[in-house]
C-alpha cells in the first residue's frame, strides 16, 4: 500500500483548509526578502559518475530540459514577486561550470519570471571565499561553504542571502511547482512575530505530491517493520500539518520550504557534517540555539522530483549515517551559555523516534530483514551491502570527535562569515552583481540622475501601480516633467538641512530616515512611498535618507509639479492626489508601527 490521508471509505482525512482570511499588510516592506533556489546538474545521461563528482540525489543531465524551468514559469502564479530571486549553479563536476552556467542562464531568460534574477556558481563562491580571506576569516570555516553537498549548499543560500541584506531568506528547490498566488505574503505573515510566548523565526511549509496528499508515495515492505520511517513521518505529519492550529511549533521542516528570520540564518548554520536530512537536523541545531520553527498548515508548494535511482541498501545507509550523527550530537551535548538542552523525545514522532536507544537494534533487525528479501529476490550483491549497514552502524557511522563540539565550532565560525559579509558587503555584492541577469548597465551622472530616454521613463511610470489610472499619454507627459535618480546600498539619498526642492517616489528598493546625529531609524519606506513631498510646504529636509539596497526614484521638483498644475490642471491635480494619499497611507504605518511596539500582537491559540 501507499500511506495515503483516507481512511477506507477513501474520504480525505486532511482537513479541508480553505484559503485562509488573512490580513497582509499592503506592502511587505518590513522584510527585504530572498529567495534562493539551487539547481543540480551532472554529466550527460550516457556518462557515468565519476570519482570526485559531488552526490545528489538526482542531478539533471546536462543533455536533459530538467525541472528548473518549470519552477521559474510557475512563478508567474504569485501576486507578489518582491524578492530577489538568487539561483545556486551546482554541477556535479567543475569542468561543467561553464556550460550548466550557460544553460542556467538561458533557462531563465525563456522563463522570463520579471524578478531581479542573479545567478551564483562555484566560481562566484571561489571569489567570494578569497574576500573572506582577506578579511581574516580562518580557515576553519571555509567547510561551512560549498556547492556539493546538500548541508554546505543550503548555507551557501544562507551566504548569498546575507550579501544581499535580505532580512528573510526563501528555500525553494528547483523540483517544485507554486500553486498559491500569495505564497510570498502568506510566508511572512507571521515571521518575526510573537506567538505562544515566542518569537516565529523560522516559518516551515510542506510539500504536497502529484496526488495532493502530503505524504511520500512509498510502497510499504516488510524490512519496514523495524525502519518505519515513512510510516513515522506520516504520523508525524497528521499530527503537525493535519490538524489545527494554522501555525504550531514542528520538529521537521522541508528544505524546499523554509522561511527563515535574518536573526536565525544569521546565527545558526547547517552542519556541514551530516549528509541527508540537512533540513529536519537545521530544526535540531535551531532548539539548541533557542529557535523555534513554527509550520504553517496553510503554506504548501508542490513537490514533484525526479525518481530515485539508488537501491533500498544505499537508502537505509544514508539514513544511518544522518540519524546516528544526530544521536550523538543530541547525547553528547554538556550545559553551555546561550544554548538549550534538548531531548530526542522533543522531536517525536519523527525525527525522534529514530534517534532513541533503540536506533542499534532497528537498524540490525530491519537490515536482516531486508538482506533476507534482497536473497528471496536473487540479489546477493543487495543482501551483502545490507549486512554491511550493520558492520556501519557498529564501527563507522558514529563519528570519532563530539558532535555537539564540532557543531559548535562550525557556528561560531559561522558567525566570523556573517560578520564579514556586513563588513565587506560592498565587495561582496560586486561579485553577484556581475550574474544579475536583469539589470541592465546604469549610467548616471555626479547628481545620480540616470541618463535614459523619455520612452523609458515613460515605461517604468506605466510598470507602476501608483500610476494605474494613468493613461499612456498622461504618462508621457508626467515622464516630461520628471527625471529618474537610482543610489545603491548605503548611499546617502540627502541629508537633513539640505534643500528640499523635489519629490521621491520610489520605483524600486528601499531606503531609511533616519535621526540627524545619533542615526537613529524613523521609517522603512519602499516601492510605493514618497519622500520629499514636504516640499510643497518647507524648503528643507528634517531627516537623512539613505538607501538600503539599490533604489531607484522618480524625480519631479516643486516648480514642475506647479508647472504642470498650471498647464494640465486634471492631470497634475491627479499627481496631487497620489502624493496626499502617500502620505496618508505614511501616518497610517506610522501609527500602527507605535501601536504594535505598545501593544505586542499573541496570536490566539485556535488561529
Amino acid at each position: 500500500m501507499f500511506w495515503d490521508n483516507s481512511d477506507k471509505s477513501g474520504h480525505s482525512l486532511v482537513p479541508d483548509f480553505k484559503k485562509p482570511d488573512i490580513r497582509y499588510r499592503e506592502r511587505e516592506l518590513v522584510m527585504r526578502k530572498t529567495m534562493v533556489i539551487p539547481t543540480y546538474w551532472g554529466r550527460n545521461s550516457d556518462e557515468e559518475w565519476q570519482e570526485g563528482d559531488g552526490v545528489f540525489d538526482h542531478p539533471t543531465p546536462l543533455d536533459r530540459e530538467g525541472t528548473l524551468r518549470r519552477t521559474l514559469e510557475s512563478m508567474k502564479i504569485l501576486d507578489q514577486r518582491d524578492f530577489k530571486l538568487v539561483i545556486l549553479v551546482c554541477p556535479t563536476a567543475e569542468m561543467l561550470e561553464d556550460e550548466v552556467t550557460d544553460k542556467v542562464k538561458k533557462i531563465i531568460r525563456e522563463a522570463n519570471v520579471s524578478v531581479e534574477t542573479y545567478i551564483f556558481t562555484p566560481r562566484d563562491l571561489e571569489k567570494s571565499m578569497e574576500v573572506l580571506k582577506q578579511a581574516g576569516v580562518y580557515a576553519k570555516a571555509f567547510p561551512l561553504l560549498d556547492l556539493k553537498h546538500y548541508a554546505t549548499v543550503r548555507n551557501v543560500c544562507l551566504f548569498t542571502a546575507a550579501i544581499l541584506a535580505a532580512e528573510a531568506v526563501i528555500l525553494i528547490d528547483d523540483d517544485e511547482v507554486f500553486e498559491l498566488p500569495d505564497f510570498i505574503p502568506r510566508s511572512m505573515e507571521f515571521l518575526g512575530q510573537r506567538i505562544y510566548g515566542d518569537v516565529v523565526y523560522g516559518v516551515a511549509g510542506y510539500y504536497l505530491n502529484k496526488d495532493d496528499r502530503y505524504y511520500d508515495d512509498v510502497a510499504e515492505e516488510g524490512w519496514m517493520t523495524y525502519w518505519d520511517r515513512f510510516g513515522t513521518k506520516a504520523r508525524g505529519f497528521d499530527k503537525i500539518i493535519g490538524r489545527q492550529p494554522r501555525l504550531k511549533r514542528t520538529p521537521f521542516a522541508f528544505g524546499g520550504a523554509m522561511i527563515m528570520h535574518k536573526e536565525l540564518f544569521h546565527t545558526v548554520p547547517f552542519d556541514p557534517m551530516i549528509t541527508r536530512g540537512e533540513d529536519v537536523d537545521y530544526v535540531i541545531n535551531s532548539r539548541m540555539y533557542g529557535f523555534s520553527f513554527f509550520l504553517d498548515n496553510t503554506l504548501s508548494i508542490k513537490h514533484l522530483p525526479e525518481p530515485k535511482s539508488h537501491p533500498r541498501w544505499r537508502s537505509m545507509r544514508e539514513d544511518i549515517y544522518r540519524f546516528v550523527y544526530e544521536k550523538e550530537k543530541i547525547a553528547s551535548q554538556y550545559e553551555t551559555d546561550n544554548m538549550t538542552m534538548i531531548s530526542a523525545e522533543e522531536f517525536n514522532p519523527y525525527p525522534g523516534e529514530f534517534l532513541g536507544r533503540d536506533l542499534e537494534d532497528n537498524i540490525y533487525r530491519s537490515n536482516m530483514m531486508s538482506a533476507m528479501d534482497y536473497i528471496s529476490e536473487g540479489d546477493s550483491e543487495g543482501a551483502l551491502e545490507a549486512m554491511e549497514n550493520i558492520r556501519i552502524a557498529k564501527k563507522d557511522a558514529a563519528p570519532e570527535y563530539n558532535a555537539f563540539t564540532r557543531y559548535r565550532e562550525a557556528q561560531k565560525n559561522w558567525i566570523k562569515v556573517i560578520r564579514a559579509v556586513k563588513e565587506n558587503r560592498y565587495e561582496l555584492r560586486k561579485i553577484m552583481e556581475a550574474n544579475n541577469l536583469t539589470q541592465p548597465a546604469i549610467i548616471r551622472d555626479e547628481e545620480h540622475v540616470k541618463r535614459i530616454g523619455l520612452k523609458e521613463i515613460t515605461e517604468d511610470i506605466m510598470k507602476q501601480e501608483f500610476f494605474s489610472d494613468l493613461n499612456a499619454a498622461e504618462a508621457h507627459k508626467v515622464a516630461e516633467y520628471s527625471n529618474i535618480k537610482t543610489f545603491y546600498e548605503n548611499e546617502r539619498v540627502f541629508s537633513s538641512g539640505d534643500i528640499n526642492d523635489s519629490m521621491y517616489l520610489i520605483l524600486k528598493g528601499v531606503v531609511s530616515l533616519s535621526i540627524p546625529g545619533d542615526e537613529t531609524e524613523v521609517a522603512l519606506l519602499g516601492k510605493g512611498d514618497i519622500v520629499g513631498e514636504s516640499c510643497l510646504v518647507h524648503e528643507s529636509f528634517g531627516t537623512n535618507c539613505t538607501a538600503r539596497e539599490f533604489t531607484e526614484f522618480l524625480i519631479m521638483s516643486r516648480d514642475n509639479m506647479n508647472k504642470l498644475l498650471s498647464e494640465d490642471p486634471v492631470l497634475g491635480t491627479k499627481i496631487l492626489k497620489i502624493v496626499i494619499s502617500g502620505m496618508a497611507r505614511k501616518i497610517s504605518d506610522s501609527n500602527q508601527k507605535i501601536h504594535e511596539i505598545m501593544y505586542p500582537r499573541e496570536i490566539p491559540m485556535d488561529e
